[in-house]
């Protein structure tokens, strides 16, 4: 063999050796990464905690407690929280009544003085001990396989997602919801969710996440709207999770109770619209800085805050053009590493 040929030969072989080395140690990676967050889980008893933050909510939570006494899934295999907050009414009557009648069930109710659902859900997350975590709001309700299909398709690095439907609070009409309209055929894995998935991926109920996962991130108190986005906008990042939507017929569904006073129907505000979208960016810009995210969630990312401009900044804007001065001032004080200032032209 030729010296210059011997020489391509063994920088080949260097070569060779030296991806498949890489190769493995990212697989090893891969692999301790895992068994981590499997041994993560294993801290946890078996099965879902539901989290049920409630504020004065004795005119409409008995029909969220009937759809939970009607699940499918073994009782041993959930614990309900409740997180009563802010001003009392009859609802800790309603509860302990419930706790009565299903004695078979694991339900703990805490309260809390400070009002906010963002203060209730932290308070949950801390006394959460299965698995995997849920949230629901009070004044909605699920089917009886709801929890059975979640904890079935469940897995240690996974997100499970169900049907979602609105369902009108004065005519009790169903309808589809902008999160997941009923035309979506896919099912199983979903890939890059965050992005095809926007809507659903992005609100805190109508899923269930690992526990391990879930107490590393809080809810910002702070924020009076955009809570969920900015909570999943901080913990999805930190964590490799696969999507996993279940089968429509599973029914396992979430109906969503639709009232007046909803973010759907808020009207135009300087509070609303341009400190409560820029507190939402805010949150999102942190996630960048901190969880310096790969190119699908920095995609991600930047999408969340292109809609908090899009749909809310920018509509005021339009309305009100005598405030772009006033605007500006307002996002120039925060320290953004990312704002998309295109999309208020």
């Amino acid at each position: 063999m030729h010296i210059k040929n011997k020489i391509l030969s063994q920088s080949n072989q260097f070569k060779h050796y030296k991806e498949k080395s890489e190769k493995l140690s990212k697989e090893n990676k891969s692999l301790k990464d895992k068994i981590e967050k499997l041994s993560s889980n294993e801290k946890y008893e078996k099965g879902i905690s539901i989290i049920i933050p409630t504020y004065k909510g004795e005119s409409y939570i008995q029909g969220l407690l009937d759809s939970l006494a009607n699940q499918t899934l073994s009782k041993d295999l959930f614990e309900l929280i409740f997180v009563i907050n802010g001003e009392l009414d009859s609802t800790t009557d309603i509860l302990k009544d419930f706790i009565l009648k299903n004695p078979e069930m694991n339900i703990i109710f805490t309260y809390t003085t400070t009002p906010g659902v963002s203060n209730a859900r932290n308070i949950g997350i801390g006394i959460s001990q299965r698995e995997y975590i849920g949230f629901v709001d009070d004044d909605d309700y699920i089917s009886e396989h709801y929890l059975e299909s979640l904890y079935n398709h469940s897995a240690p690095n996974r997100v499970v997602m169900t049907n979602f439907i609105d369902v009108d609070e004065d005519t009790g009409e169903k309808s589809e919801s902008y999160v997941i309209p009923f035309s979506e055929k896919r099912s199983g894995i979903i890939d890059n969710a965050p992005i095809t998935f926007r809507g659903l991926s992005s609100v805190t109920v109508a899923k269930i996440i690992p526990t391990y996962a879930i107490k590393t991130t809080k809810f910002n108190t702070e924020l009076k709207s955009g809570v969920d986005i900015s909570y999943h906008a901080r913990l999805y990042p930190k964590f490799d999770f696969e999507f996993f939507f279940i089968p429509k017929e599973e029914d396992a569904v979430y109906y969503r109770i639709k009232r007046t006073g909803s973010i759907s129907r808020q009207e135009l505000s300087y509070e609303f619209n341009i400190l409560g979208r820029l507190g939402v960016i805010e949150d999102i810009n942190r996630s960048i800085k901190e969880n310096k995210p790969n190119k699908k969630y920095l995609r991600y990312l930047k999408r969340q805050a292109n809609i908090q401009v899009n749909r809310f900044m920018k509509e005021y804007l339009q309305e009100h053009p005598e405030d772009r001065e006033k605007i500006m001032k307002d996002i120039e004080k925060r320290d953004l590493v990312y704002f998309p200032y295109d999309k208020l032209e």
